[in-house]
């Protein structure tokens, strides 16, 4: 095939004759294609599906077609059934990336679920969504290890070598539970059964697998990385009239009379300036309540709980006796004392546990996954990020 497309493009650029090809022939281009496609990204968008094609005119130009204003339009579509076509064969085989939407609705099963609705996919650039389990595993034997990892847990002195071991064993077992179940389990239930998920340690574990990224290093490297420009874009708004610019000026003002201005709190103030700055309203988001009153959790999906001695104010997130990290209306873990590390923290519970990020910061946290941590979708940052970025990088 690739001597027929080099012997295409020759004459194309000698005589401009585009290339006819045999059904056998162009069925293997689009086989070719499906594959390599698949090997980024299962379920690619239309965006990515013309760009695929784009670039396979653009490497033989005697393949052009005549249909669309650059040639693409009928390779894009045909690309696009093909790669539907191998995810359904590969769905066939078991392969559980994209076995977990199979058995729809259809004439058979007529009241399963519709086809194109709930499809269980990568929707915050994950890169392992859900995966097979290992070739010499079972799903017994992995159990096995999951109840070993719940008695290792238990002990007084952890062994976090053999955590980490087996929890890395276990990952696919654990990630077809969380993302594979037609209903998805309460966070409660999946901690339960998967122990080690409340430790600190093994929540950063679990994010490598899915990302192929460290959380901490590159959290930390990115935000540092953008904090003085980010600090004089807030300044710059705040000085403006308006309420978003006074609710910066008020934290701008708590933050300048800080005794020491170190890195934690200007992180801190990163975090907690960045959803006003997105006008985004973080109020039940970042919750105070006082150390001796309980707080209420009804209806708070996803919070961070910062708990004080004096009276709850904004300051009190500069110096916090603990920050509890807070889903499904219950305290899961009581995180570390400071706002950015509970706040990496919950970031990587959300993608360890498959959460949706808040709807109230959602561009919090987009702006965070695509910005600062470059776990990018090739979904278009919506126009009200896209403002921020590149004030972020223009110099």
């Amino acid at each position: 095939m690739e001597h027929i497309l080099e012997e295409g493009n020759r004459v194309h650029e000698e005589s401009g004759k585009l290339l006819k090809l045999k059904r056998s022939q162009k069925s293997e281009i689009l086989k070719k294609m499906a594959e390599t496609i698949y090997s980024f990204k299962p379920y690619p968008h239309e965006k990515e599906l013309a760009m695929a094609a784009q670039a396979l005119i653009t490497a033989h130009p005697c393949l052009r077609m005549t249909a669309g204003e650059d040639g693409e339009l009928g390779w894009k579509r045909h690309i696009g059934y093909k790669v539907a076509s191998y995810r359904n064969n590969l769905a066939k085989a078991g392969v559980a990336e994209v076995a977990i939407n199979t058995g729809r609705r259809s004439r058979n099963n007529p009241d399963n679920d519709h086809p194109h609705q709930n499809i269980k996919k990568a929707r915050k650039a994950e890169v392992n969504y859900i995966i097979n389990l290992p070739k010499d595993q079972t799903s017994a034997t992995l159990e096995t290890m999951r109840e070993e990892i719940i008695h290792e847990v238990e002990k007084t002195e952890k062994n976090q070598l053999v955590i980490g071991k087996l929890m890395n064993t276990t990952y696919a077992l654990r990630r077809q539970e969380i993302v594979g179940s037609l209903v998805a389990p309460r966070v409660r239930d999946i901690v339960d059964r998967w122990a080690a998920l409340l430790q600190e340690s093994q929540v950063f574990a679990e994010f490598h697998p899915i990302n192929n990224v460290n959380l901490r290093n590159q959290f930390y490297k990115e935000l540092d990385r953008h904090t003085p420009k980010l600090i004089t874009l807030f300044r710059d708004k705040a000085i403006k009239t308006g309420k978003i610019a006074e609710e910066l000026a008020k934290l701008m003002r708590i933050y300048d009379i800080q005794e020491q201005h170190d890195v934690n709190m200007r992180r801190a103030l990163i975090l907690r300036a960045l959803p006003v700055y997105l006008r985004e309203d973080a109020f039940k988001f970042f919750r105070i309540c006082n150390s001796a009153d309980g707080p209420d959790l009804t209806d708070t999906p996803v919070a961070l709980l910062t708990v004080v001695t004096d009276e709850p104010n904004d300051a009190a997130l500069f110096s916090p006796e603990s920050i509890s990290i807070v889903v499904e209306d219950e305290i899961l873990v009581s995180g570390p004392t400071n706002l950015a590390d509970s706040f990496l923290l919950l970031f990587g519970y959300i993608y360890a546990l498959d959460l949706q990020y808040p709807k109230n910061l959602e561009l919090t946290f987009t702006f965070i996954q695509k910005v600062v941590m470059c776990l990018e979708d090739n979904k278009p940052l919506k126009g009200c990020l896209l403002t921020p970025k590149n004030d972020l990088f223009n110099e």
